[in-house]
């Protein structure tokens, strides 16, 4: 985990796996995980949290932006697995790390993508900092924001 962890720190970690995840499974999975991130910052009742759940907007649209890739590129069949780890500090400076990993395969993008192929460029432009990891059985997404907006 990359970022400030001041001490005292405690850390709540939020896991979802399934077996197979279809596009139509997005939505619900999305406002599963940004619920919970709203509901164990409010929680907390730490006065530095609002500094994350006012980017809950962020979190959403990137989370949901890598669920997308999910099924668009590793599963180019429409579905497989996905498992799904987010953990968010709650005492101290806030901090949030939302991690999503496939099992499928990794396609290259297009020469020309079109209109689309724009989602790691959006990706940096709503979280504080995200990295790809491609592996043989799988890839690896992690977003985190660490600051205010």
């Amino acid at each position: 985990m990359q970022g400030p962890a001041d001490a005292g720190t405690r850390s709540v970690v939020h896991e979802v796996a399934h077996e197979v995840v279809r596009a139509a499974d997005l939505r619900a999975l999305r406002t599963e995980v940004v619920n919970w991130v709203r509901g164990t910052a409010e929680a907390s009742g730490q006065p530095a949290e609002p500094a994350l759940t006012e980017r809950l907007e962020d979190v959403a649209t990137a989370f949901y932006e890598a669920l997308t890739n999910v099924v668009d590129h590793a599963y180019p069949e429409g579905a497989g697995p996905v498992h799904v780890t987010a953990r968010l500090s709650v005492t101290g400076t806030p901090w949030l790390e939302i991690a999503v990993s496939d099992r499928g395969g990794w396609r290259p993008p297009p020469a020309d993508p079109g209109h689309r192929g724009r989602g790691l460029l959006l990706l940096s432009g709503l979280t504080d900092g995200h990295d790809l990891q491609h592996e043989r059985e799988g890839t690896r997404v992690r977003l985190w924001w660490h600051r205010s907006p």
